[in-house]
Parts: C-alpha cells; sequence; structure tokens
C-alpha cells in the first residue's frame, strides 16, 4: 500500500537557487500546455519545448516530463464520462504560491541526514520516521511561508490494527467538532479571527509589491499555516483514536459544498473541517482493516428519538437538547443523533456480538430509506 512521508529540507542557497529554477521551469511547461488548451492548437512535447527553450535544460528533464504526465492525466479525467465530480478548465499557476515538482524513484537517494536530488545535490534533511519499503517517487515543495519539504511515496506492507468488536457513531457539528455514541464530545479548535482581520486590515494599506507589503505578507502566511497545522494535528488525533479503539465507524454522507452554499455558516464550516475528518478517518480504515459507513444524508438522525423512534419534526436548531414528547427522554441532540447513527449503521450481527438493544420501532422503519433497510 501506498503511503507518503513528509520531512523538512534546508537547501542552502545555491540549492535555493536551482530549486527555484526547477520549480519555474515545471510552473512554465504547465502554464505552455493551459495557453495551448485554452487555443485548441497542437500540443508539444517536453523535448520540443526543451529544444526550442535553452533555460529548460539547466533542470532535471524528469520533472518537465512528470509535469507533463500530469497535465495529460488532467485531460483525461477532465473529460471523464465516469468521474463524479466534473472539474473545470485548467488554471495558470502563479510562482507567489505554492511550488513543487515530482521525480520518480531513480532521481533521488535518501540518507541519513540528506537526500540527494538530481541536478540539486545533497539537501540537508531531518528524518523523524524512517520509510520501509519500495521508494515510488519524492515530492520536492515550497510552501507560501518560504519552508522546503520533500514527500517521500514509499509502497509499503502496512500491518492491520487489533479487532475490538466494537462500533460507534459519528455526528459532526459546528459547537462541537465530534460527538460519539458512546458521549465523547470534541470541540473544534476556532480561528483567531481578530488578529487575522488585524493584519488584513494593514495589509490593505500596503503598497502593493513594497518591502512592507512583503513583510506582511509573509507574516499573514505564517498565521495561516499555524492555524492550519493545529487544525490537522486535531483531525489526525481525532482519527487515530477512532481507528484505534473501533472496527466500524458510522457517519452521515453529509453534502459539504451544498451547505457551504449558507453564507451564515460557510466560514463555520469551512473552519471545522468535516470533509478532511472523514477523508483522514477513511484512509486510516483502509490502512488498518477497520470499517467506514456513511449514513444517507436525508436519514432524520437529529429528529429520532434514539430510545424509542419517536419522530419529531418541528426540531429546530437552536434546541440544543432533545425532549421526547412520546417517551419523556431528554438528551443532548448531538449525542442523540449519533445514537441514531450508529444503530442505522451496523448489522444485525454486530449488535448481537455488541450486545446493544435495538431502538427501531415502527415509526421509525417508516422513515429510513428503502436502500438502508438492509443493515436492519
Amino acid at each position: 500500500m501506498l503511503r507518503a512521508y513528509k520531512y523538512r529540507i534546508y537547501p542552502n542557497k545555491a540549492q535555493q537557487v536551482k530549486l527555484a529554477k526547477t520549480f519555474g521551469c515545471v510552473r512554465f511547461i504547465w502554464n505552455k500546455n493551459v495557453e495551448i488548451f485554452n487555443k485548441k492548437e497542437e500540443f508539444k512535447t517536453s523535448t520540443e519545448y526543451r529544444n526550442e527553450f535553452e533555460f529548460l535544460k539547466e533542470v532535471s528533464a524528469s520533472a518537465i516530463q512528470q509535469k507533463e504526465r500530469d497535465f495529460k492525466e488532467f485531460k483525461k479525467q477532465r473529460f471523464s464520462k465516469n468521474r463524479k465530480k466534473k472539474i473545470g478548465n485548467p488554471k495558470f499557476k502563479k510562482k507567489h504560491n505554492r511550488q513543487s515538482f515530482r521525480l520518480p524513484n531513480q532521481k533521488f537517494k535518501l540518507f541519513d541526514n540528506k537526500i540527494q536530488v538530481e541536478k540539486i545535490g545533497k539537501i540537508r534533511i531531518k528524518i523523524d520516521r524512517i520509510p520501509k519499503g519500495k521508494f515510488m517517487s519524492v515530492t520536492i515543495s515550497r510552501d507560501k511561508c518560504g519552508d522546503y519539504f520533500a514527500s517521500i511515496l514509499v509502497d509499503e506492507i502496512i500491518i492491520h490494527k487489533n479487532k475490538t468488536n466494537k462500533s460507534v457513531g459519528i455526528d459532526v457539528g459546528l459547537k462541537q467538532l465530534i460527538t460519539t455514541s458512546d458521549g465523547l464530545q470534541i470541540n473544534r479548535l476556532r480561528d483567531n479571527q481578530a488578529k487575522l482581520k488585524h493584519i488584513q486590515k494593514l495589509l490593505s494599506r500596503k503598497k502593493k509589491n513594497s518591502n512592507r507589503f512583503k513583510k506582511l505578507k509573509m507574516r499573514l502566511a505564517k498565521i495561516h499555516r499555524k492555524q492550519t497545522r493545529r487544525r490537522n494535528w486535531l483531525l489526525h488525533n481525532i482519527s487515530i483514536y477512532l481507528t484505534d479503539n473501533y472496527d466500524t465507524i458510522i457517519t452521515e454522507d453529509l453534502n459539504i459544498s451544498g451547505m457551504m452554499k449558507n453564507h451564515k455558516l460557510a466560514g463555520s464550516i469551512a473552519d471545522a473541517s468535516w470533509c478532511e475528518l472523514i477523508k483522514q478517518i477513511d484512509y486510516k480504515c483502509n490502512f488498518y482493516g477497520k470499517k467506514l459507513i456513511k449514513v444517507d444524508r436525508w436519514f432524520p438522525s437529529s429528529k429520532t428519538c434514539s430510545r424509542c423512534g419517536h419522530i419529531k419534526n418541528d426540531l429546530k436548531l437552536q434546541d440544543r437538547i432533545f425532549r421526547c414528547d412520546n417517551c419523556g427522554i431528554e438528551i443532548d441532540r448531538d449525542l442523540n443523533a449519533s445514537k441514531n447513527i450508529k444503530a442505522v449503521g451496523v448489522t444485525p450481527a454486530q449488535q448481537t456480538v455488541m450486545g446493544c438493544k435495538t431502538c427501531f420501532n415502527k415509526k421509525l422503519k417508516q422513515a429510513i430509506p428503502d436502500d438502508l433497510l438492509s443493515f436492519l
């Protein structure tokens, strides 16, 4: 199975110049292909570009060839009829954004504290985890803050984690990031919007491309990077905890792109990073032999009583406590939803092994779509 290991690298000034040339040449090839794509002209190969432009011969030919293959793969996906989510036309790459290029396994070597890259030389690298397996490729990148990284793709054997014979339902939210059916609630990390607003206000008053403008823009990029790292740290810890303690993880199949159209909640939804959390749980389940089940998005998990199955149609968004009119139970809204998600997702065989009680009556079964009745 393929796994990527990302490390921080520290090139010297001469190597930074070579890396900048490689980034520029790779970006040049991509932008040329985008220009030809928009004009609907005949595409050229990387060899033809290297013969036409002499500066392309100063960098590794493999990096340029890889970018050519990337654009061909983009065209294949762009006109694929089997692709679920359609993608638009290609866009030009800017030199002030994140820069990267990829090389195959024959063009780099990894040592104890250095990585040797073709046409660049041996770059100092900080290794905290030793990859074990066959090296497939390496991606050298530079973020907006000017730091350099090397992401090594390795084909290795991943050992599955021990079975726990447990299942859990997850309800994601804005106040609490996740609420599990076992009662665990984790609050989401909130960004320092006041600080960001202050820096962006100062940046808008600076002359564009001036020294003060560049320094302030770098400061703003570091704040965004710090917040992104804090958020990813939390999401990785949550996903690792779930895959360590449960064999089956059940969550809702949310239409996040549709929910983002609500401008009052779009900022909070983007800050919560539900999509990234589900993505991390998904690939870690594939790594460690666990199972992820997604419940239909139209299932009324919040409006259904987790004890008797009564559906409360007049439940409002501001009602954080679910009070059942039938059995009189009072329970946290998110905890009630997570219990319903778990009950729908697990199979009857799993319910018998775990010893949990079924909470469905005729009213609840009528509310479940026909394609989900196979789970009951």
